[in-house]
C-alpha cells in the first residue's frame, strides 16, 4: 500500500503514548529543533523507559549573523562554519542531556545547512538511502519528522525526503501499526498543519525542563532570544500521517487540480517588500521507472512569461492576470515526465530571509481513468482536486 493511501485514513485526535517497549527516532533539520519543538515529547518518551534516537540532519553551521556577532569577524570562511557546527553539536548534546537523553543515541548527518532544498531538487537519492538505512537500522516504533507546512525550507524538504522514504519502503509498517509517524512544525501557522493537530499536555515540570534544555542552545539565543524562549510556554503539536486534511493549500497556492500528465495551479501573489528573488515553483515526483524526477519554474513578476528553468522542456502554458507586481492566475502544466501512479509534490518559493510563504503540498496520484482531450476540462475538477 503507498503512503498516498494510508494518508486517506481518518485522523482522529491521536496523540503518541509511550512504553518501555517504544523505540522513538526523531529527525531534527538543525541542532534546537529538538528542544523547541520536540522537548516534551521526548521527556515523556524517557519517561516511559523507551529507546530514543535522535538524528540531526545538518548541523546548523550556516546561520552567520550570530557568529558574526560572537566572534565579531564579518567574513566567514568553510573553516569558521566548520567550527560553528561543532559548536551547535555541543549545545545540542546538553540540551538533550537535560532532556534525559542519552548522547550516545545521537547521529549527526553534516548536510548542507541552508541548502536541503537544492539537494532535494538536485540529487537526493543517496540521502534518501541514508535515511532508510537508519530507519531500517532502529526499527522505530515512532518516527517523528518535521512538517512538509513548515515555512523553514530545511525542513519542508527533509519533509519530503522523508515522505518518499516512507512512501517507498516503509508503507507496510505504517499500515500495519508497526510504526506511528507523526510531523511537527517550528516555524509558521500553516493552517494545512495546525487545523489538524494534535496538542501534547505539558506539566510545569516539563515546561522547566523545555526552557532549560532550549537554553542549552546559546549561539541561537545571542540574536533571536525571546522567539526561542518563547517556545518554552508554546504548546508542541503533532499530525499522525494517516490522514489528509481538506485544506491543503498553503502560502500563495490557491488551488491545485491534477490529471494524468497536467497540474493546473492556481497563483494569487501580492506584493511583498522584503523578497530574496523571483517566485520559483518546484515540482518534484517520481517517473514512470520510479526515478526522481523534478523541474523548476520561475515566475516572473510582470507578465513577461514563465521561464523554465532546467533542461526538462514542459510547454508550460500560463493564464494570469497582472496589477502593478501582483500576479493572479493559473499555470496549466503539462507533467509528462511523472508517472501518474505516483505522488507530486509542489512547493512555490517566495522567500523572505530564512523563511518561505509555505511549504510543499503533496499532490495524490491522479484517478486512474482515460479522458478524450476535448473532454478533458469539463472532468478535470473532478478527479484530484486541492482547494
Amino acid at each position: 500500500m503507498r503512503l498516498a493511501a494510508l494518508l486517506l485514513e481518518d485522523l482522529a485526535v491521536q496523540l503518541p503514548a509511550f512504553t518501555s517497549d517504544s523505540r522513538l527516532l526523531l529527525f531534527a533539520p538543525h541542532p534546537d529543533d529538538e528542544s523547541l519543538a520536540c522537548s516534551i515529547l521526548l521527556q515523556q518518551a524517557v519517561r516511559a523507559g523507551a529507546a530514543v534516537r535522535v538524528v540531526y540532519v545538518t548541523d546548523g553551521d550556516d546561520n552567520p549573523w550570530p557568529q558574526r556577532v560572537l566572534e565579531r569577524k564579518w567574513r566567514l570562511n568553510a573553516t569558521d562554519r566548520r567550527r560553528w557546527g561543532r559548536l551547535r553539536r555541543t549545545e545540542a548534546l546538553a540540551a538533550l542531556r537535560v532532556l534525559g537523553v542519552n548522547g550516545a543515541a545521537t547521529r549527526f548527518l553534516g548536510l548542507p545547512d541552508q541548502k536541503l532544498t537544492a539537494v532535494l531538487m538536485c540529487d537526493c537519492q543517496s540521502g534518501l538511502e541514508r535515511f532508510a538505512a537508519i530507519i531500517a537500522g532502529w526499527g522505530p516504533t515512532h518516527l517523528l519528522a518535521p512538517s512538509i507546512s513548515d515555512t523553514h525550507p530545511d525542513h519542508s524538504a527533509l519533509a519530503v525526503m522523508l515522505r518518499l522514504v516512507l512512501d517507498e519502503s516503509f508503507s507496510e509498517p505504517m499500515a500495519t501499526g508497526q510504526m506511528a509517524v507523526w510531523s511537527y512544525v517550528v516555524h509558521g501557522k500553516s493552517a494545512a498543519f495546525f487545523d489538524r493537530t494534535a496538542t501534547i499536555c505539558q506539566s510545569h515540570q516539563e515546561a522547566a525542563t523545555k526552557l532549560r534544555a532550549i537554553r542549552c542552545h546559546k549561539t541561537q539565543l545571542k540574536l533571536s532570544r525571546k522567539r526561542f524562549l518563547g517556545y518554552a510556554n508554546r504548546p508542541e503539536r503533532v499530525v499522525k500521517l494517516g490522514a489528509r486534511d481538506e485544506t491543503l493549500v498553503d502560502g500563495s497556492i490557491t488551488s491545485v487540480f491534477r490529471v494524468a500528465h497536467s497540474l493546473r495551479i492556481g497563483l494569487r501573489l501580492a506584493p511583498k517588500a522584503m523578497r530574496m528573488s523571483e517566485p520559483t515553483l518546484f515540482v518534484l515526483g517520481r517517473g514512470e521507472a520510479g526515478t526522481l524526477r523534478c523541474t523548476t519554474i520561475r515566475i516572473p513578476a510582470r507578465s513577461s512569461g514563465v521561464e523554465i528553468l532546467d533542461s526538462v522542456s514542459l510547454d508550460g502554458v500560463a493564464e494570469a492576470q497582472y496589477c502593478g507586481n501582483a500576479f493572479a492566475g493559473q499555470l496549466t502544466i503539462p507533467v509528462p515526465i511523472f508517472s501518474s501512479a505516483s505522488t507530486i509534490f509542489v512547493k512555490l518559493e517566495r522567500r523572505s530571509w530564512f523563511f518561505d510563504e509555505g511549504g510543499w503540498l503533496e499532490i495524490p496520484p491522479a484517478e486512474s481513468r482515460t479522458i478524450a482531450e476535448v473532454q478533458r476540462d469539463g472532468v478535470e475538477a473532478g478527479l484530484v482536486t486541492i482547494h
